[in-house]
């Protein structure tokens, strides 16, 4: 399950990078965001034809500014909830009850994902039921 998150989350974590990086030369976006303010009507009542085009312009430049700067919060809890299951994933054998709260922190900083962090909830918590149990068989020992 760790495993499949980390790849989940990393997948995501390139996506977004890649999606962050081309939004200002992806004109596709930019002609599709003209036309949306072009075939508005309340700005096709306000405005003549000339006005239209250059605020329309300026309208999409904004959007896409505004995009780019805000997909690079999700960009780096990517990479850190990444980060945070790779190390875990190492960690497991070592200690569970530490993997078992990288992978919470990991799942809670990836919440907006959906998948990834089911994944990495079910594992830390598979994670922190054996960490209990092995402290309750030492302390039968003792």
């Amino acid at each position: 399950m760790v495993s499949i998150a980390f790849l989940l989350l990393v997948i995501l974590f390139i996506s977004t990078g890649l999606l962050a990086n081309s939004l200002d030369t992806n004109q596709s976006i930019q002609n599709v965001l003209i036309e949306i303010f072009e075939n508005d009507p309340k700005a096709q009542r306000e405005m003549n034809p000339e006005e239209i085009t250059a605020i329309s312009e300026q309208y999409t430049n904004d959007i896409l500014s505004f995009v780019q700067n805000a997909l690079k919060y999700p960009f780096y809890l990517l990479g850190i909830a990444a980060l945070l299951s790779l190390v875990a994933l190492f960690t497991i054998k070592l200690n569970k009850y530490v993997s078992a709260l990288l992978l919470l922190f990991a799942g809670l900083l990836s919440i907006f994902t959906l998948l990834p962090p089911i994944l990495l909830f079910f594992a830390s918590n598979n994670l922190f039921k054996t960490s209990s149990q092995n402290q309750n068989a030492v302390r039968k020992l003792m």
